[in-house]
């Protein structure tokens, strides 16, 4: 997740990942002009294997292709997580009292990733399951900045009220 903003009072970092959103729609676009140009000078051969693949890259594209925003709250005392795919939107909210501090997960790596870990962002809370930021590990370092980011973030001290 990357910083939108950052205040005292409210912090916001959000996740889209818009680089596999392309490539996806792209893999699937190509699929799609593939078979049509198949069906039409009547070479039907592997449109039925052009089909699959277009089907399982839109599968890829609802699952993995869903913008995440993290929203901390101070004033309202409110931790909003929102999450928008294909098929609309959810949203959970919690306390930010009960947010202790944000931890770093990584998922088992078997010595096959190029791009390093993949890791995610998961929040502790005073009582209660871990609750990650995100539903996907991501390689790179994101998910270490994100974890900083909010845990100095809950470590600053409110601004006084005037």
């Amino acid at each position: 997740m990357k910083l939108v903003s950052a205040s005292p009072d409210r912090l916001v970092l959000r996740a889209r990942p818009v680089v596999m959103g392309i490539g996806l729609a792209a893999a699937m676009l190509l699929f799609a002009v593939i078979w049509r140009a198949k069906y039409f000078s009547n070479d039907h051969s592997d449109l039925t294997a052009l089909a699959l693949l277009f089907a399982l890259f839109g599968l890829a594209f609802v699952i993995f292709v869903r913008q995440e925003v993290a929203v901390f709250d101070r004033p309202s005392n409110t931790l909003t997580l929102r999450s928008v795919g294909v098929f609309g939107a959810r949203e959970q909210f919690r306390p930010l009292a009960e947010v202790t501090k944000a931890v770093l997960e990584t998922a088992s790596d078997n010595g096959d990733s190029k791009g390093g870990p993949c890791q995610r962002a998961v929040l502790n809370f005073t009582s209660g399951p871990p609750l990650p930021l995100s539903a996907i590990f991501r390689s790179g370092s994101e998910a270490k900045a994100s974890v900083q980011q909010i845990n100095t973030w809950l470590n600053q001290k409110p601004r006084k009220k005037r």
